[in-house]
């Protein structure tokens, strides 16, 4: 059964980009689709961790909390029809405790999985490459001796943990050297691996440094301590070191010209920490051991806005921990690190603030974070309360169950066509209360919208 949702699916908000590409436009999220993924974590981890999608499909990795060795996998699930939700038979791996997955890329049919020390050392990192159709390795991702049989161990020789999750690097300005990016906990390098055999481009030796080595003046803390890293088209790269966002401006294939900081800094007891992005308006708080550190991209030609914007999530807390909200926890900022104007609002898809008891309850701060690009998309991944939240920016029209903007009589001939459905009914079947069934309360609703435009 769909989870609970009063809006039509993502698809059709990209249909409608057109009318909201107008300058100056408020670029505001409303949530589309909140998809329950408790049924299959715990079986694929005790939570989900990591997200990636390809437009169809969402990628969802799994993290272990049990004192034991389990077993944790990757969930294939789709965004228009949640039933359609399988695992990936190349992702299950035994982990350790607090093992997981890091970091996901999903191109050309093939997802790449990184796990950090699965077993508790560096020798068992490993990079999987898995078909997203038939979720067997893709075994001629091999790395550099050719017996990976599609896992690559200790990519690129990598001596330190794997910690800043997996990205796809597109090259410089789209040019030589893309492919999988790594960063370790205490190299400033990243590494590259190629993405069809597995073998090393750049490890730790050669690679560009990506750390800003105190070229501005002033102390960064922690500057190696990588959480997660996103590329945007012409190859610069944006970082989460430590509770910290960075921006390392690309010079060339494999070197970095500057670095800018987008965030200032908070000692432990919340007063400022003189570091190198004082006066930024987003202060995080300082927090190097801290896992679910994330941060994605939104590019200006999404929801109407000419602002590319950063969100990430101000994780400080620990997992013993669970009052953080999640507006208190989400943070949108612009790449120069500025806020938003006209500001962005992740809201419900009444346009009214998201119920912080049902919807998005208090947890750990942790929250991954995705956007699909050709669907103008934002997925945002809760760890706490096993949940997908899809975000569109394009309002929804209550009653539409074709699409067009209004309610009409098609929209009341579909949903009386449908009328007694009992399971399993979406919101174009006219399933408007998401209770999974077609009955009179859905008719009530349809009327008391009908003759209405969006």
């Amino acid at each position: 059964m769909h989870a609970a949702t009063n809006v039509h699916p993502i698809a059709r908000g990209a249909l409608l980009l057109a009318v909201l590409a107008v300058a100056g436009t408020r670029a505001d999220f409303f949530l589309t689709q909140r998809i329950d993924l408790g049924a299959h974590f715990g079986p694929l981890g005790n939570n989900p961790i990591t997200l990636v999608a390809d437009g169809t499909y969402a990628y969802i990795g799994g993290y272990s909390a049990s004192a034991d060795p389990r077993e944790i996998g990757i969930l294939r699930i789709s965004l228009q029809d949640p039933n359609d939700a399988v695992a990936l038979a190349g992702g299950t791996q035994t982990v350790n405790q607090f093992r997981y997955y890091g970091g996901l890329v999903v191109r050309n049919g093939v997802l790449y999985a990184l796990c950090d020390r699965p077993a508790g050392t560096t020798a068992s990192t490993n990079v999987r490459a898995i078909d997203v159709v038939t979720g067997a390795l893709v075994e001629t991702f091999d790395g550099d001796f050719g017996n990976g049989n599609g896992v690559v161990y200790e990519p690129a020789g990598m001596l330190v943990g794997a910690t800043g999750g997996l990205a796809f690097d597109p090259g410089y300005q789209g040019g030589d050297y893309s492919g999988l990016s790594l960063l370790g906990y205490g190299s400033g390098r990243r590494v590259l691996l190629d993405a069809d055999f597995g073998y090393t481009l750049f490890d730790t030796s050669d690679g560009m440094v990506v750390s800003d080595n105190d070229t501005m003046g002033c102390v960064v803390s922690d500057k190696t301590a990588w959480r997660d890293h996103v590329y945007d088209a012409d190859g610069n790269v944006y970082l989460r070191r430590s509770n910290q966002v960075q921006k390392s401006v690309r010079s060339g294939p494999n070197a970095i010209g500057g670095y800018e900081h987008l965030t200032d800094e908070l000692n432990n007891d919340g007063t400022p920490k003189p570091g190198c992005g004082d006066g930024r308006p987003v202060a995080t708080r300082l927090a190097a051991t801290v896992i679910g550190q994330n941060l994605e991209l939104i590019p200006a030609s999404s929801a109407g806005t000419d602002q590319d914007l950063i969100i990430f999530n101000d994780r400080w807390s620990t997992f013993s921990a669970g009052d953080r909200s999640f507006a208190d926890a989400i943070k949108l900022i612009t790449i120069t690190g500025d806020l938003p104007s006209p500001p962005v609002q992740l809201l419900d898809a009444n346009g009214q603030p998201l119920d912080p008891n049902s919807v998005v309850p208090d947890g750990v701060g942790l929250y991954d974070f995705y956007y699909v690009s050709s669907l103008d998309t934002l997925l945002i991944l809760d760890f706490t309360s096993r949940a997908l939240l899809v975000f569109s920016p394009v309002a929804p029209c209550p009653g539409d169950l074709d699409g067009d903007r209004d309610v009409d009589l098609a929209d009341l001939a579909l949903l009386l066509a449908n009328y007694g459905m009992t399971q399993g009914a979406t919101y174009e079947d006219g399933d408007l209360d998401g209770d999974g069934d077609v009955d009179l309360a859905d008719l009530a609703a349809l009327l008391a919208v009908y003759g209405t435009q969006c």
